[in-house]
């Protein structure tokens, strides 16, 4: 268990810095800064401007519909209960008795705690959390690998195909 919650966490939170900078280059490109790589490594430097900054310049630069900033958004926390919260295989989910033979059955849940959009803690399927995180991560790769091939961005060295490898 221990190998796999390493192995889902380090890809997804690879996958999230991965979509992040396919972002910077879109913000850059809308930009258009006069050093671009300065802006790129120093003003859009995860140390100097939030994730939700991000969000907001890519709103305000109308770049993306609601649901498409939704997913990104979707996906900032995902990547955050990945970074900070463990996987629980220890979560009594129901306590079976069993008068007959006096014996009690414990059904474990294997569970991650992630917030709702009101911030309040739910308790998730480890399971159901990954694969909606890897369809999220697929569909968020989809939309940005075609707005960057439309709009011919330069993505200098790093190619998209890069990009949609990692799906």
């Amino acid at each position: 268990m221990k190998k796999e919650t390493y192995l889902n966490t380090g890809k997804s939170i690879h996958i999230f810095n991965e979509i992040e900078l396919f972002l910077n280059l879109i913000i850059t490109h809308h930009i258009d800064p006069k050093d671009k790589s300065f802006f790129l490594e120093y003003i859009l430097n995860t140390s100097v401007i939030s994730f939700g900054a991000k969000i907001k310049i890519l709103i305000n630069l109308d770049i993306f519909n609601k649901e498409q900033i939704k997913k990104i958004r979707k996906l900032s926390n995902n990547r955050n209960v990945f970074a900070h919260t463990n996987r629980d295989s220890h979560y009594v989910d129901e306590l079976i008795q069993d008068p007959t033979t006096n014996s009690v059955e414990i059904k474990i849940k294997d569970i991650i705690l992630e917030t709702n959009s009101e911030g309040k803690l739910n308790k998730t399927s480890y399971k159901d959390f990954i694969e909606n995180n890897i369809k999220l991560q697929n569909e968020i790769i989809d939309f940005i690998s075609e707005y960057i091939i439309i709009n011919k961005i330069n993505t200098h060295y790093n190619h998209i195909e890069n990009l949609k490898l990692l799906k």
